[in-house]
């Protein structure tokens, strides 16, 4: 698998630059994280990672804001499993502080996905999202190909047990889509 890796991002760098561009468009932490190791072992250039990440994630922030706006535009009541009329409260509220909150989620699993449809919703400006947008993608994606980068020089995962550590990789990801069904339910029953 290390050998795989390695070759494919030596033979084909921009390919894996615009691999990890769209992999941050679904999940960016770890495609960063690992990232950051194959930079550590001279496979990638960092500063083409980060550059490639802040693009990356300051077009998933248009696109989920984008997404919410088309919710809004189209007058739908119902979003997945969220009621939007039961939820317009608290989403009003959130519009006090909403660039704040945009920065912060950011650096939440899946929150900042809310947050972005959300102000969508709410019809926030493209320049104020911007203006909290960019900052919280550029320092980002720094901080998460950094701990990449700085932790495959104590850890060496690549060379050690890359079993171990997909195994480990899926664990994670599992619990976590467990801990969102469970918050999807307790939500579902709130909204009855």
């Amino acid at each position: 698998m290390e050998s795989l890796l390695t070759n494919f991002s030596e033979t084909h760098r921009i390919i894996s630059y615009l691999i990890i561009a769209l992999a941050i468009l679904i999940e960016g932490e770890v495609v960063l994280i690992l990232a950051g190791i194959l930079s550590h072992k001279g496979h990638l250039d960092i500063f083409n990672v980060i550059l490639f990440a802040f693009a990356a994630a300051v077009i998933h922030d248009l696109i989920y804001w984008s997404i919410g706006k088309k919710l809004s535009a189209s007058g739908k009541k119902k979003f997945l499993f969220i009621n939007l009329e039961k939820i317009k409260g608290f989403l009003e509220k959130t519009k006090i502080n909403n660039g704040l909150y945009v920065f912060i989620s950011k650096f939440t699993w899946n929150l900042n996905r809310i947050m972005l449809i959300t102000n969508g919703y709410l019809k926030m400006p493209i320049k104020e999202l911007l203006r909290y947008s960019i900052p919280a993608c550029l320092i980002w994606s720094i901080t998460f190909v950094s701990i990449g980068y700085v932790f495959a020089f104590e850890t060496d995962v690549l060379k050690k047990d890359i079993k171990t550590a997909a195994l480990l990789l899926m664990s994670f990801i599992i619990i976590i889509v467990i801990l969102e069904n469970i918050l999807r339910k307790i939500v579902e029953k709130k909204n009855k």
